[in-house]
């Protein structure tokens, strides 16, 4: 295990360590991180953990229960780890990858379902397993996550996720609402775009055209996205 490094969320620091192909905390996660509200006593599924940074800042604002699912088994490992460097393991649940993307067992649902979901459109994997890549439109997980997330949540339950402007936020916001979520955008943010995606493919998918990134100062800009869905509330 590496080194354990130091993040604050808010009024907790959180101390993570990672190794092998499980990265630290990117951008996307420390700003959907921060956006975790207070959940006293809620259940929560973290999709995609990672590293546990995300279940781990659920924990500790309030969650009583919290299941985290992972394509890669060192990621589980790494998230129990992280989650009992910083005493919040009790309420930790490994829940088993199954043949949907929220395999919750038989009954069960969530109050909050936390995904940063891999979104990097690329035409083909830069490497074996990138935890990133998510088709070349970069949208298979956003999408598999949307159209999952209402058949898991309680009546007052709600989705928050990641999603940046180059894989179509308005595609997502359509999808959400044609599968029943009533969603809005919670908070936004422009980062500069980095190395790991491949402009000249961003300008075949539609470019600056598109709106999928903006060009200022003769530099590129992704604008990264919070959205909050909920279910209809109950009249």
């Amino acid at each position: 295990m590496d080194i354990a490094q130091l993040y604050e969320v808010g009024r907790h620091r959180l101390n993570i360590a990672c190794r092998g192909d499980v990265g630290p905390p990117t951008p996307y996660t420390l700003f959907l991180a921060s956006h975790i509200p207070e959940i006293p006593g809620q259940s929560v599924v973290d999709v995609g953990t990672g590293s546990g940074f995300l279940g781990i800042v659920a924990m500790m604002q309030g969650a009583a229960r919290v299941y985290v699912i992972d394509i890669n088994p060192e990621a589980i490992a790494v998230a129990f780890e992280n989650a009992e460097r910083n005493g919040v393991q009790t309420g930790f649940v490994h829940l088993p990858m199954g043949g949907t993307i929220i395999p919750l067992p038989p009954g069960k649902s969530v109050d909050l379902v936390l995904s940063n979901p891999a979104q990097l459109p690329l035409p083909e994997p830069a490497t074996l397993n990138s935890p990133y890549y998510a088709g070349k439109d970069g949208r298979r997980m956003i999408e598999d996550v949307i159209r999952e997330a209402p058949g898991r949540l309680s009546p007052t339950g709600r989705l928050l996720m990641t999603h940046n402007s180059i894989c179509d936020l308005p595609a997502s916001l359509r999808l959400m609402e044609s599968v029943g979520l009533e969603a809005r955008i919670l908070a936004q943010m422009s980062l500069e775009l980095r190395p790991i995606f491949n402009r000249p493919w961003l300008d075949e998918l539609g470019g600056p055209g598109r709106g999928l990134y903006t060009v200022r100062d003769g530099k590129a800009y992704e604008t990264l996205y919070v959205v909050d869905a909920s279910l209809p509330k109950q009249r």
